[in-house]
C-alpha cells in the first residue's frame, strides 16, 4: 500500500446538525492526509436527494499534463459506450483556500481545469443511471448506479474519474451512509468506511452494494466468499443464494484444481428489473427481478453466477495487453472476445456437468439452445469480427451471439482437441496451461495469441481457428458430436445420446464427461 493516511488523524468531522439520515453533514478532509501519490474521494450517501451522488475529490501535485479530469467512455466487461460524463452535474474546482478555479467541459467525458497546480478539491454530482433517461447508449443496469432510500448500488467508474496521466495513483474512497445499512465489496477497507484501491483500474474493478442487505460468508477452497443480497421485497436472503453459489464454487474448484483467488464477493440486487450480471476480478454484480426463491429461480442464479465467477480465469488470469491496460477514455476492442466470453460460457456449463451438479440432459438442452439462438444471428459475422467490431453499430448488434456461437464453437474445439490428443488434452487442459503460462500479471499478445494456441496444441487447430473463429464456415456439429455417440437433429436443434454407441464413441464420451 503506497499511500500514507494518518491512522490517528483519519477523522470525519461532523458539524453539529440535526442528526437525521437525510441531513447532509459537512465533510472535512482528514488532517495530515498525504495526497502526493493518492486521491481522496468522499461520497455522501446520507444525502440522496435528487437521485444524485454528492462527490468531493481531493487532489494535489497536478500539472499541465493532468489538467483534464477524465470520466469513463467505457468500462471493462460491458463492450458498450458508457459516456459517464452525461451524468455529471455542477462540477467545480477549488484551491486550498476555497477560491474557485475555472473548469470547462471540453468533451462529453472531459473537464479542463484552468489552474491544475493550485487545485485542491473538485466537487460534483452524478445522476444515478437506473432512473436517468438517455437518448442513446443506455447503461447496463449491472454496470450502473442506483441510489434509493433503502440501498445504493455503486459501480465506481460511473461516479469517480481521474486526472489524465495519473490513473496509476492510489485511491482512498470514504463513504458516509446510514448507520442501519451494511456494505458489500471486494475493495480492502483501510479504515472504517474508508476503502483503498491501488489505482483507477483496481477502483473501477470494485463495485459496492450498500443498504438493507442480507449477507452470509463461506470459505471454499481456501477462498473467503461473501454473499450480499439486496431484495426490494425481502423475498431473498443471502442464505437462499448460499447453497447454489457454494455448489458452483465447488464445481469451479474441481474444474480448475484450485480456485485462483483468495476472496470473492457476490453482490445481488433483486429489484424491479431483470438485466443480468457483470464480472470483476474479485466480485460480480447481479441485477435481477425480485421474486420468491424457487428451485427453478435458484437454477438460474446458479447458471449466471457460474458464468460470472469463471471470469476470474478469463480475463483475470488470461488476457491480452488491451485488457491489462484498459483504456477508459477511448473504447478499444479486442479480437479475443471469443476467449473472454465464449470460453467462460462454455466452462460455466461444463464445470457443472463434469462435477455432477448438471445432468447430461440439461447440458444437451443448453447446447441446443445456443445453436438455435446462433441461427438467428448474421452467419457472416465471425467470432473474431464480433470482438473487433463490438463498439460499432453492426458489431454491437451481433455481440449477444458471443455467448451462443462463441460457447458452442469452444465445445467443438474441446472435442477436436480430445480427438487429436487421444483423450489426454481438451479445452480445460489448455485453459489450465494458459493460466500457468500467463496469469494475472502477464498479458498475452493481442496479435500473436492465435499462434500461441496452435503452438501449445496441434497444427490442425490452426485450420479450426481459421474456419470457425476467424472464419464463418458452417459448423461441423453433427460430425463432431457423433464422435461422442451424441446425435444432433438440425430440424429442432436437439441433441440426444444414442442407445448403441461404438466402443470408440463410448471411450471418447467418458473422457469428454470428466475433468482429466
Amino acid at each position: 500500500m503506497k499511500t500514507k493516511l494518518s491512522k490517528f488523524l483519519l477523522l470525519i468531522i461532523w458539524f453539529i446538525t440535526a442528526c437525521d439520515d437525510d441531513v447532509a453533514p459537512k465533510f472535512v478532509l482528514p488532517a495530515d492526509t498525504d495526497l502526493s501519490d493518492a486521491f481522496y474521494v468522499h461520497i455522501n450517501l446520507n444525502d440522496r436527494s435528487d437521485d444524485t451522488f454528492k462527490v468531493e475529490m481531493y487532489v494535489d501535485g497536478l500539472s499541465k499534463d493532468n489538467e483534464i479530469l477524465q470520466f469513463a467512455a467505457t468500462v471493462p466487461g460491458t463492450y458498450d459506450i458508457s459516456n459517464v460524463g452525461r451524468f455529471i452535474k455542477n462540477l467545480q474546482a477549488f484551491d486550498e483556500s476555497g477560491n474557485e478555479i475555472n473548469v470547462t467541459a471540453v468533451a462529453v467525458n472531459q473537464w479542463k481545469i484552468a489552474d491544475p497546480s493550485s487545485t485542491f478539491k473538485i466537487i460534483y454530482e452524478v445522476a444515478e443511471t437506473f432512473d436517468t433517461e438517455v437518448l442513446e447508449f443506455p447503461i447496463y443496469a449491472m454496470a450502473g448506479t442506483s441510489i434509493e432510500n433503502d440501498h445504493v448500488l455503486l459501480n465506481t467508474p460511473m461516479v469517480i474519474g481521474y486526472p489524465t496521466g495519473l490513473k496509476e495513483r492510489d485511491y482512498f474512497v470514504s463513504l458516509a451512509y446510514p448507520d442501519s445499512w451494511s456494505l458489500g465489496t471486494a475493495l480492502p477497507e483501510y479504515e472504517e468506511d474508508v476503502f483503498w484501491a491501488s489505482d483507477f483500474d483496481h477502483l473501477a474493478d470494485s463495485p459496492i452494494l450498500l443498504g438493507n442487505l442480507s449477507s452470509t460468508y463461506v470459505e471454499v477452497g481456501g477462498a473467503d466468499i461473501s454473499i450480499h443480497v439486496y431484495s426490494a421485497g425481502e423475498f431473498i436472503t443471502g442464505s437462499h443464494v448460499l447453497a447454489d453459489v457454494n455448489q458452483i464454487l465447488l464445481d469451479a474448484e474441481a474444474f480448475l484444481k484450485v480456485l485462483p483467488t483468495d476472496q470473492y464477493a457476490f453482490l445481488y440486487h433483486f429489484g424491479d428489473r431483470h438485466e443480468g450480471a457483470l464480472e470483476h476480478s474479485k466480485s460480480s454484480v447481479y441485477v435481477l427481478r425480485d421474486r420468491e426463491y424457487t428451485q427453478n429461480f435458484g437454477n438460474g442464479i446458479k447458471s449466471i453466477s457460474a458464468h460470472e465467477f469463471f471470469h476470474i480465469v478469463t480475463p483475470l488470469n488470461i488476457h491480452s495487453e488491451i485488457i491489462a491496460d484498459f483504456n477508459f477514455a477511448v473504447p478499444t476492442p479486442s479480437q479475443h472476445l471469443w476467449l473472454y466470453e465464449g470460453v467462460t460460457e462454455w466452462a460455466s456449463d461444463f464445470m457443472q456437468y463434469r462435477n455432477g451438479s448438471m445432468d447430461l440432459t440439461s447440458l444437451l438442452n443448453e447446447l441446443g439452445t445456443k445453436v438455435q439462438i446462433d441461427s438467428r444471428f448474421d452467419s457472416n459475422f465471425s467470432l473474431q469480427q464480433i470482438g473487433s467490431e463490438v463498439y460499432t453499430i453492426d458489431g454491437g448488434g451481433q455481440f449477444g451471439n458471443i455467448y451462443n456461437r462463441g460457447a458452442f464453437v469452444i465445445s467443438l474445439l474441446d472435442i477436436r482437441l480430445l480427438e487429436l490428443s487421444n483423450g489426454t488434452k481438451g479445452m480445460r487442459e489448455v485453459v489450465l496451461e494458459l493460466i500457468e503460462d500467463f496469469g494475472p500479471d502477464q498479458a498475452f499478445s493481442e496479435v500473436e495469441f492465435f499462434d500461441t494456441i496452435v503452438e501449445m496444441t496441434y497444427p490442425e487447430v490452426k485450420t479450426f481457428i481459421d474456419d470457425y473463429i476467424k472464419g464463418t464456415e458452417i459448423l461441423p456439429i453433427e460430425s463432431y458430436y457423433s464422435k461422442l455417440g451424441i446425435e444432433y437433429n438440425e430440424l429442432d436443434f436437439s441433441f440426444r445420446k444414442i442407445s448403441d454407441p461404438t466402443a470408440e464413441q463410448v471411450t471418447l464420451f467418458e473422457i469428454w464427461s470428466k475433468n482429466l
